[in-house]
C-alpha cells in the first residue's frame, strides 16, 4: 500500500539521527509537516544528507533511501510502496493531497546511464559490425569447401544450447564461437556450387546491404505517413521491373501515357485526357480490364488504375489475388441477386489450376474456403483451354459459380507453361479473375529472347514473380501487380483512426494492398542490386544459367542409361535413370546422403523424375561436369545393386542388364565430348534397351495382390503423414518439391507412389479369389482391401514369378 512523504520523512529523521548520534548536526534536523510537497523535501532534506556528515555510511544510506521514493500520479497523491498497514495508510492519504511538481522532481530521480545497460554499444557495433561483414565474404568464398547438406538428425541442436535464456549478457566472441560450432553444422548451403535443389535463392552483395540499412534504419512502412521514402521507393521500383519485363501497360504503377503531366493537373484536365489515354492503353496491351466481371465496361472508361506491391512470397501474392477475386465475384452476385448472402455464394465458388500447380494455389483454397480444381495437363505438362472450358462447364450445371484461374508460367515440377493465351480468352468471356503465377520464370523477362513465354499475358489480372529467386536479390521479395488496384483495397481494406493520416487521399497506403499490416522496408535492396548491377549484369546472369543448364542436359543425353523429361528452356533439367520409378529414387536418395550434391524430385504424369537446377551465382561449366560425374557415380553403385538383387534369377531382362553393365564399365573409362551432337542419340532404341523393365515401382504392398484387387485401374496406398514424422529411423537428407504426402519420405518406403500394373500370377489370383469366395471387381475393392492386408506377406514368393513375366 501507499505511504506519505510524512511518514518516510519521519522514517529518514530517525534514520540519521541513529547513524548520525555523534555529529554536531544530528540535532539541526527540521521538523517538518506531514505534508510536506516533494519539492520541498529535495530542497531541504536531499542536500542536507550530503552536507550533514562526511560519513560515507550516511551518504550511502540516504543515495538507498531516496532511490525507494517512487512517483505515482494516482489521484494527484505522491506515495511509496511501503510496509504500512492499510488503517495507516488511510489515515495518511488524507494529509497528502497535494500536487507535485513533476517537472523540477524529474531531474532530480536517479537513473541509470544508457551506458550500463548491458549489450552492444555503437563503438563495439563498428568493430562486430566490420567483423561480421568478413565473415560473410570469407563464408561464401569458401562455401565450396563445405558439405553441401547438413550430417545431423532432427533435434541436433536442443542439447547443444542451454534449457533457459542467459540471465547476464554474454560476449560477442562467445555468441560467434556457439555460431561456428552449432548453427553452421546444421546449414544447407543454398549458395553452394552443388546445391541443385528447388529454384536459385538469391544473394549478392548489394542486396546484403540493403538489408542491413533496412534492419538500420528499423522503420515499419505500412502506409505512407509510417515512411514515405518507404513507400515511395516501392512503387518505383514495381514501375522500373515492370518496365524490364515488358509487361503489359495495365500493371504499371505510373501510367507511361501521363509520364511527362504536372501531377498537379487538375481534374478536369484529367477526365478530358483519360478517355484517350485508355484507348492507347488498350492498343498497346489488348486487355486493359479483363477478368472485372459486371464492372468491366466501366472500368474500361477509368484512368489507369494499375499497380503493384511488394510482398513476402509467391504464397503470399496468389493467396491476396484470391481473395481479391473472391470479394469481387461476391460482390456482383450479391448486386445481381440482393437476397442472396454472401455465404450462400462464398460456398459455391470454384476455382481451377493445374495439378504441376504449386501447391500454394491448394492452400490459397483452404485458407479463403473455396474449391480448388485441380486440372490435367496435355503431353508437354500444359494446362490447356479445352480442358478448362470442360470443367467450367460441368461445374456450371452443378451449380457451382467459378470466379478463378490460376495460370503458371513456370511450373515448379518441371518449368511447364500454361497455354495462357487459351486460358486468358476463355476467362475474358467467363468473366472470370485471371491470376499468373511467374515465381520463377518470369524473371527471364528481362531478356528479350524469352518474352514468347509470356503470350497471353495481356489477358491477366494479376501477376506475380520472385526477384529473390534469380534477380540476385535475398528473402523475402515478391512483386506483385494488378490491373485494378480497387479490387485489392476493398478486398483488404480496414481502416482504425490511429492509422488514418492527412494524405490518404493522395499516397497509396501498402497496408491495404496485402494480409500484414506491418511491411519492411524491402525495395531498399531491390534499388541497390539493380543500380549495382544494371539490367544488362542482370541478363548477363540469367543467360549464363540457361546456358549452363543446356551443358548438363547435352552430359545426360550423351549417356544411355539416362533421359530428360520435357524441354531445357530455362535453368532447370529434369532427368531420369530409365527404366522403373523406383531406380530414380534410389539414386537420389543416395547423391542426397552423400553430401555431396543435393536434388530433390517431383512427379508428373506418373513419372518420378529428379529436378536439377542451376542455382549457383558464380556456377560455371565446371561445375556442371563435376556434378554429372558424381551422379554417374551414384548411378553405377544403384544399378550394381540392383542387379546383384536380381543376379540368381532367370530373367527375359538378363540381356539387357548385361548391356547396362557394359555400358557402365564403359562410361567409367570414357570422356564425354560435351560438343558432340544430341541428334545421334537414338532415344527410341535406348528405350528397348532399358536396364530395368519399364513398370511402376513394386512395393511393400505386393504388386500381384494390388492387381488382383483392381487389376485395370491405379491404386494408391498413402500412409498417414503423422506417422511418418514418428518414424525413430535416422531420416534421410531428402526434402520434397511439393506439399505431396507422397513424395515425403520415399526412403521409408515406396508404397506413396502411385503405381499402375496389368499383369498378376495364376497362384496370387487363385489365392485372392478364395479368399474372398468370388471373383474381385473393380466396384468391390473397396470391401476387401482390409482382408487383402493380411495375406500381403504369404505371396512374396510369388515376386520372382511376376518379375520373369515382366
Amino acid at each position: 500500500m501507499d505511504r506519505s512523504f510524512g511518514a518516510l520523512y519521519n522514517k529518514l529523521t530517525n534514520l540519521f539521527h541513529s547513524n548520525t548520534a555523534t555529529s554536531s548536526n544530528a540535532s539541526s534536523i527540521p521538523e517538518i509537516s506531514s505534508s510536506l510537497p516533494l519539492s520541498t523535501f529535495f530542497d531541504r532534506i536531499v542536500p542536507m544528507t550530503t552536507t550533514s556528515s562526511s560519513s560515507n555510511n550516511q551518504q550511502r544510506n540516504a543515495s538507498r533511501i531516496s532511490r525507494q521514493i517512487s512517483i505515482k500520479t494516482d489521484d494527484h497523491r505522491i506515495s511509496n510502496i511501503g510496509d504500512l498497514t492499510k488503517q495507516q495508510n488511510k489515515i495518511e492519504e488524507r494529509h497528502n493531497d497535494v500536487q507535485p511538481d513533476l517537472v523540477r522532481n524529474s531531474s532530480q530521480i536517479h537513473y541509470e546511464p544508457i551506458s550500463s545497460i548491458p549489450g552492444m554499444d555503437d563503438a563495439e557495433f563498428r568493430r562486430r559490425g566490420k567483423e561480421m561483414i568478413d565473415y560473410i565474404a570469407d563464408y561464401l568464398k569458401d562455401i565450396h569447401e563445405r558439405r553441401v547438406t547438413p550430417e545431423v538428425e532432427p533435434g541436433y541442436l536442443r542439447p547443444m544450447l542451454p534449457k533457459n535464456a542467459p540471465e547476464k549478457s554474454e560476449a560477442w566472441d562467445d555468441i560467434m564461437k556457439d555460431v561456428e560450432q552449432a548453427i553452421m553444422p546444421g546449414i544447407t548451403h543454398w549458395q553452394h556450387p552443388r546445391f541443385h535443389a528447388y529454384f536459385p535463392a538469391g544473394n549478392s552483395y548489394p542486396s546484403i546491404l540493403g538489408e542491413m540499412l533496412s534492419a538500420g534504419v528499423g522503420i515499419v512502412g505500412f502506409s505512407w505517413a509510417a515512411s514515405p521514402a518507404c513507400t515511395e521507393l516501392e512503387t518505383i521500383m514495381l514501375d522500373w521491373i515492370g518496365r524490364m519485363m515488358a509487361l503489359p501497360v495495365g500493371f504499371l504503377p505510373f501510367d507511361p501515357n501521363r509520364d511527362n503531366k504536372d501531377s498537379d493537373d487538375d481534374d478536369e484536365d484529367d477526365e478530358e485526357s483519360c478517355s484517350e489515354c485508355d484507348e492507347e492503353s488498350r492498343e498497346d496491351d489488348l486487355h486493359d480490364s479483363i477478368g472485372n466481371g459486371e464492372n468491366n465496361h466501366e472500368q474500361q472508361q477509368t484512368r489507369h488504375i494499375g499497380g503493384g506491391v511488394l510482398l513476402g512470397s509467391a504464397s503470399e501474392c496468389i493467396l491476396v489475388a484470391m481473395l481479391a477475386a473472391r470479394t469481387k465475384k461476391i460482390t456482383s452476385k450479391r448486386q445481381a441477386d440482393p437476397l442472396m448472402e454472401d455465404g450462400q455464394i462464398l460456398a459455391r465458388l470454384v476455382c481451377y489450376t493445374s495439378k504441376l500447380a504449386h501447391s500454394c494455389v491448394e492452400k490459397a483454397g483452404l485458407i479463403a474456403m473455396v474449391r480448388v480444381r485441380q486440372l490435367a495437363v496435355d503431353e508437354h505438362f500444359s494446362l490447356r483451354g479445352k480442358t478448362l472450358e470442360e470443367c467450367i462447364r460441368a461445374d456450371k450445371e452443378k451449380g457451382l459459380i467459378p470466379f478463378l484461374v490460376s495460370g503458371t508460367l513456370g511450373t515448379t515440377s518441371c518449368c511447364s507453361y500454361d497455354n495462357l493465351e487459351e486460358i486468358g480468352e476463355i476467362c475474358q468471356r467467363e468473366k472470370l479473375w485471371f491470376h499468373v503465377d511467374g515465381a520463377y520464370a518470369g524473371s527471364a523477362l528481362i531478356c528479350e529472347e524469352y518474352r514468347y513465354i509470356m503470350k497471353g499475358l495481356q489477358y491477366a489480372d494479376s501477376f506475380n514473380t520472385n526477384p529473390n529467386k534469380w534477380l540476385l536479390m535475398n528473402f523475402d521479395c515478391s512483386c506483385f501487380w494488378v490491373r485494378d488496384k480497387f479490387a485489392l483495397i476493398n478486398a483488404m481494406s480496414v481502416d482504425p483512426l490511429y492509422l488514418q493520416h492527412k494524405h490518404a487521399q493522395k499516397a497509396v497506403d501498402y497496408r491495404h494492398w496485402g494480409v500484414a499490416l506491418s511491411r519492411r522496408f524491402r525495395s531498399l535492396k531491390l534499388w541497390f542490386t539493380i543500380r549495382s548491377y544494371g539490367i544488362e549484369g542482370l541478363r548477363y546472369y540469367i543467360r549464363e544459367h540457361c546456358r549452363l543448364a543446356k551443358v548438363f542436359a547435352s552430359l545426360i543425353n550423351k549417356d544411355s542409361r539416362f533421359e530428360t523429361i520435357g524441354d531445357v528452356t530455362l535453368g532447370l533439367v529434369c532427368f531420369r535413370l530409365k527404366g522403373s520409378n523406383k531406380l530414380s529414387q534410389k539414386l537420389l536418395l543416395s547423391l542426397n546422403d552423400s553430401g555431396l550434391i543435393h536434388m530433390v524430385p517431383s512427379m508428373v504424369n506418373d513419372i518420378y523424375i529428379i529436378r536439377f537446377a542451376v542455382c549457383a551465382k558464380y556456377a560455371n561449366d565446371a561445375d556442371m561436369h563435376t556434378a554429372f560425374s558424381i551422379i554417374q557415380k551414384h548411378a553405377n553403385d544403384v544399378l550394381a545393386e540392383y542387379r546383384a538383387q536380381r543376379g540368381g534369377r532367370q530373367s527375359s531382362s538378363n540381356d539387357s542388364l548385361d548391356l547396362a553393365t557394359k555400358q557402365t564399365a564403359n562410361i567409367n573409362n570414357t570422356e564425354f565430348d560435351t560438343t558432340k551432337s544430341d541428334e545421334t542419340i537414338n532415344t527410341a532404341a535406348l528405350q528397348e534397351t532399358s536396364i530395368a523393365p519399364t513398370i511402376y515401382p513394386a512395393t511393400k504392398v505386393r504388386a500381384n495382390t494390388i492387381t488382383a484387387i483392381t487389376p485395370h485401374h491405379r491404386v494408391t496406398f498413402e500412409k498417414p503423414i503423422t506417422n511418418l514424422l514418428k518414424d525413430k529411423r535416422p531420416r534421410p537428407m531428402f526434402v520434397r518439391m511439393v506439399s505431396d504426402a507422397k513424395l515425403y519420405y520415399p526412403k521409408r518406403t515406396t508404397s506413396q507412389l502411385s503405381r499402375q500394373s496389368s499383369l498378376i500370377t495364376p497362384r496370387a489370383r487363385k489365392r485372392i479369389q478364395s479368399d474372398s469366395g468370388h471373383h474381385t471387381t473393380r466396384s468391390s475393392s473397396e470391401k476387401y482391401l482390409s482382408r487383402t492386408v493380411s495375406i500381403l506377406e504369404t505371396v512374396n514368393s510369388d515376386e520372382g514369378e511376376l518379375d520373369d513375366k515382366q
